[in-house]
């Protein structure tokens, strides 16, 4: 029987392919795109022990309208097998350990997680004198949770073009419809619904010819059912078993992050530059986080391009969460035990290799690329924590290559 994949694998993984060029198209105040641009992507995932592993497939094609509009299409397809985290239990030493979903014989690939999603998505963009306004939505589908969502962003240029505001809003209505594990009979399957909004208020500003800051504020609201359906809670009277029930969250969650980001070129250094990122998250279950990025854009020769870059993360846990809970479901609102509402640390780095090829046949240029990504998540890592979730640690690594194709 299948069940539900580790759907913070797949967010990293897309994440990650949202940052190579091409794959992101975003609007920018009163500049249309007057060429033709075709991009592909393959990644490839893979945690520790070969636990989890992702492929992912994503192509992107926007094309000009006229002198004043842009359309872009894009499409993804992930492709996700093995086994995921489902409950905390402690042993007969009282030390806890976690339950890994196992091998399913009734599955396609043999393991318990065996997935597919397919996903569609395309937008507007309609640039004026110094402004653009965006429109698009998207659709995606997998065999237990399909999501809708539409998006707007607005984008204003003044103070002779040395300063850009975009507000961005986006709303996404998801059904959930989870098969029942084969491991639990109690375990049942349902309908559920949840509806998420995000708003967005950015600045960039040009501070020289050399340097730029850019500053955003973005709000979320989310509501209705947002519990994982394949995760399980245990209770323990000491060290006895006393209750076993299905992951229980909130039925809304608040946030808010501010993410500010700074650049520099430098000239003498080959036109190199250095990104800065800090990023403040927040939300009303308890849960902050802090995350810092550098990374450098070096120009090698001949159009190439070597990009090294640094990334740490921390957070707080949920105010629900334990490792295991003591007494019985009752006694509690909320509960859970999901690792990623635990308290803890990451590390990561990676590195991209880029070549651009220009005047190719009919093509204005085609340019590669390539990344390796290592990412370390630990208890140890996190700020002011005591490395208490040490049983939930694992590592990942992250293989991407592209190509974005103008004409």
């Amino acid at each position: 029987m299948k069940t539900k994949k580790n759907t913070n694998a797949v967010k990293r993984l897309q994440c990650a392919a949202l940052l190579l060029p091409g794959l992101s198209q975003t609007a920018v105040a009163g500049r249309v795109e007057e060429t033709y641009n075709a991009d592909f992507q393959y990644g490839h995932y893979s945690e520790s022990n070969r636990r989890m592993e992702v492929d992912i497939f994503q192509g992107a094609l926007s094309a000009p309208i006229g002198s004043a509009m842009t359309a872009s299409v894009n499409l993804v397809r992930d492709m996700v097998s093995g086994a995921s985290p489902v409950y905390n239990f402690k042993d007969a030493n009282g030390q806890v350990r976690q339950f890994i979903s196992g091998a399913s014989p009734t599955s396609s690939c043999g393991k318990s997680i065996c997935e597919q999603r397919d996903a569609i998505s395309s937008g507007l963009t309609y640039f004026f004198d110094g402004a653009s306004v965006n429109a698009g939505g998207g659709f995606s589908r997998e065999h237990d949770y399909t999501s809708r969502y539409f998006n707007t962003n607005l984008s204003f240029d003044f103070n002779k073009k040395l300063t850009t505001v975009n507000f961005g809003a986006s709303a996404a209505f998801d059904e959930i419809a989870p098969s029942p594990s084969t491991w639990n009979s109690r375990d049942s399957a349902f309908k559920a619904h949840k509806t998420s909004q995000q708003y967005l208020l950015g600045v960039t500003q040009i501070i020289d010819k050399e340097s730029l800051l850019q500053s955003n504020i973005s709000f979320g609201y989310h509501s209705g059912f947002l519990s994982d359906p394949y995760k399980w809670v245990a209770f323990y009277d000491g060290n006895a078993f006393s209750d076993f029930q299905q992951d229980k969250r909130p039925r809304e969650r608040f946030e808010w992050a501010w993410l500010n980001q700074y650049v520099r070129h430098f000239g003498q250094f080959n036109d190199a530059a250095l990104h800065l990122d800090y990023r403040f998250s927040t939300n009303d279950w308890g849960i902050n986080a802090h995350t810092f990025e550098a990374s450098w854009h070096q120009p090698i020769i001949d159009d190439w391009q070597i990009i090294p870059r640094f990334r740490y993360y921390s957070q707080d846990k949920a105010d629900f969460y334990q490792t295991v809970f003591s007494g019985r479901s009752e006694n509690y609102s909320s509960f859970s035990s999901d690792y990623r509402l635990a308290g803890f640390g990451a590390i990561s780095a990676g590195v991209k290799l880029s070549k651009e090829v220009k005047s190719i046949g009919y093509a204005e240029s085609l340019k590669f690329q390539t990344g390796v990504e290592y990412y370390d998540h630990s208890s140890n890592y996190q700020l002011g924590g005591n490395g208490s979730n040490n049983f939930s640690n694992f590592s990942y690594y992250l293989v991407t290559a592209s190509f974005n194709l103008k004409f």
